[in-house]
C-alpha cells in the first residue's frame, strides 16, 4: 500500500505538515504497479593516507537517478474525465511528490506518519507500449530540484 500525493508547495521538506499534504492531489489510483522509479544513491570520498596500507572512505554527494513515474493515461478514452495524473504532471511543472508506505490509501495524512518527500520538476512524458489486457500508460520523467529530497521524515 503506497500513497503518492502531488503537493504544489511545502515549506520545509524535513517537516511537511498534514495540512500541506492533504491539500495536494492524490495520484495513488493512477500510479501503475512498479511504476515509481527513483533511486537515491551516495558517492564515496576516497581517503588515502601515506602512513597506511588501507584506503578509507567517507560519505560523499547524494543523487537520484532514473527518476520517473508510470501512470494510467486516459487521454482520448471513454475515461478521459478521469485523467488527473496526466493533467497534473505537465512538463515544466514544479512541486513535490509525497510518498507514504504501509497505511491504507484512503486514510488522510496525520502527524507522525513517516513519508518521503521529493522536490521535483516534471519533464517530458512518453506513451508506453500497448500491451494486451492492459490500460494505456505513460511514463512521466522528473528531475529532483533544490531543496532535494527527504526520506523517512515525520509529518508535522
Amino acid at each position: 500500500l503506497v500513497n503518492t500525493i502531488w503537493v504544489p508547495s511545502i515549506e520545509n521538506i524535513q517537516k511537511p505538515t498534514a495540512d500541506e499534504i492533504n491539500a495536494g492531489t492524490d495520484l495513488s489510483n493512477y500510479v501503475t504497479m512498479g511504476g515509481w522509479s527513483c533511486s537515491p544513491s551516495q558517492d564515496s570520498i576516497s581517503d588515502q593516507r601515506e602512513n597506511s596500507s588501507q584506503d578509507y572512505e567517507h560519505p560523499g554527494r547524494k543523487k537520484i537517478s532514473g527518476s520517473s513515474i508510470e501512470v494510467i493515461d486516459n487521454t482520448n478514452t471513454s475515461h478521459s474525465t478521469e485523467n488527473v495524473a496526466m493533467e497534473t504532471l505537465t512538463e515544466g511543472t514544479e512541486g513535490y511528490f509525497v510518498r507514504r508506505y504501509g497505511k491504507q490509501t484512503d486514510e488522510t495524512f496525520a502527524a507522525e506518519d513517516t513519508v518521503n518527500v521529493y522536490a521535483v520538476r516534471i519533464g517530458m512524458s512518453a506513451k508506453m507500449a500497448i500491451a494486451a489486457n492492459s490500460v494505456l500508460r505513460s511514463k512521466v520523467n522528473f528531475s529532483v530540484r533544490a531543496p532535494g529530497w527527504a526520506e523517512n521524515v515525520k509529518v508535522a
